[in-house]
Formats: structure tokens, sequence, C-alpha cells
């Protein structure tokens, strides 16, 4: 299904119930913030023009996941399904979501190894980790092991061995392309700010062909879901606003 044969303002109002609450309630208070809300859903979202609206909605999806806000992830998987999303897109998106987030609990452990350097004995299987760590950058390209994860090798082997596992596991999708994986992959970890991921999936990305032009239309939404979020939340304070003083 495609909504370039809608007026998208249409679409918008259509499809986006819950926020066009929120937006309508906002008006009666700052129209002229009520309007950039709306504006931003067209230019940030549905209005972009390089990625499918279905691949929108799964990045937006997947990035209200990464935030813990149900209530986006229920507003985007609704637009999803009318864009015919499909069991095994949603199950890639969920895996690759929730790869980055636990990837994210090793951020700065780097930093943190010379403080359980000092205070433990680590038995370091050097042979078996640079194997191990060879055999991922062949299969898996150089830019898949950040920093943290070799750190990581160095403290607990058993941990190192389990990411490695998991990594095997939850990056190998069942329907969407490599590409669309990694851009997700990228977002994910720009919402977080996690910055060895960002870099490792933006190069993964272009590598598998990516453009700038896709990867622009992924920022824009990343920054409009996160954004969004504030909208969302605020629902159920403007419908109480009225009892607030003016000034």
């Amino acid at each position: 299904m495609s909504v370039d044969v809608y007026d998208l303002e249409k679409y918008v109002q259509s499809n986006f119930g819950g926020e066009l609450q929120a937006v309508n309630l906002l008006s009666k208070y700052n129209e002229n913030l009520a309007k950039e809300q709306f504006r931003e859903n067209t230019s940030l979202y549905l209005g972009r023009r390089h990625l499918s609206h279905k691949m929108l909605s799964l990045l937006a999806i997947s990035v209200s996941l990464a935030m813990g806000d149900k209530d986006s992830v229920s507003i985007h998987f609704q637009l999803a399904k009318k864009f015919n999303v499909s069991k095994p897109e949603m199950l890639d998106i969920i895996k690759v979501t929730k790869l980055i987030l636990m990837s994210s609990t090793m951020y700065s452990f780097k930093s943190s190894l010379p403080i359980i350097r000092a205070n433990t004995s680590i038995d370091y299987k050097k042979e078996e980790i640079d194997k191990i760590i060879n055999k991922v950058k062949k299969d898996l390209k150089s830019g898949l092991m950040p920093e943290n994860f070799a750190a990581l090798s160095h403290f607990s082997f058993d941990l190192f061995a389990e990411h490695i596992k998991e990594k095997s596991e939850l990056l190998v999708p069942q329907k969407l392309d490599m590409k669309s994986i990694y851009l997700i992959a990228f977002s994910v970890s720009l919402t977080i700010r996690y910055e060895e991921c960002i870099h490792a999936y933006l190069k993964l990305f272009f590598e598998e062909g990516g453009t700038v032009e896709e990867l622009e239309d992924a920022i824009a939404t990343t920054r409009f879901v996160v954004g969004n979020r504030a909208i969302v939340y605020f629902t159920d304070i403007l419908k109480e606003m009225d009892s607030l003083p003016d000034e």
C-alpha cells in the first residue's frame, strides 16, 4: 500500500488518532506549536521519499521499542499493518533492537577494565579469544567488533562468547535484507546514543549499498519518533490544562 495516491495530510489525520488528539488539544493553547507538530509528522516521517513507508514504520517501531515507549510502539505498529508488514519482518526488527540494547550494556566497559584488573585475578584465554575475534571479523566484517567487546574478552570469556552467540542468532534476519537490518541497528544505536554501534552499523549500511538519502530518511524518522514521545506522553496533561492560570 502506498500513501502517494492520497493527500498526505488526510492520510496522517486518519492514521494517527492518538497523536491527532494531542495536536488538537495543543492547538487550544498554542496554535503554532500544534501546526509544527503536524508538519513534522509529514516532513520527518510519512513524507520521506527514499525509504518505503513500510520500512519507515518498521524503523519507527524499533526506535519506540528502544525507548520503552509502549504507546508509540502501538501507534507505529497499527500503521505498519496498513503497509502489509509480515510476521517475519516484525520478528526481524525485534531481534535487532534487542541485540543493540543488550550490546549497549557494554558501552563503557573498556574504561572500567583497569578497575576490574586492579581488584581481581583474570584468567585471560588469549589464544582462544584471538581466534574468535579474527573469525568474527572475517565472517561479520571488522565493523562489528567494537573495542568494548574486545575489552570484555579480557574480563570474562563466558560473557564474551555469549555475546558472539547472541550476535550470530539475532543478526540473521528471516525476511529483511541486511541493508535494512543495519539501518535499523544504526537508528536504534542513535536513539540510545551508543557511539560504537552507530559507527559500526553505519559503515555496514553503506557497504550493503545504502545511500545518503536513505540515511537521511532514517535519521529524520528517528528524530521525529524520539521527539514525538513528549507529545504522546503529554496528552493526558493537556486535557486538564484548562484549570491552570493563563499567566
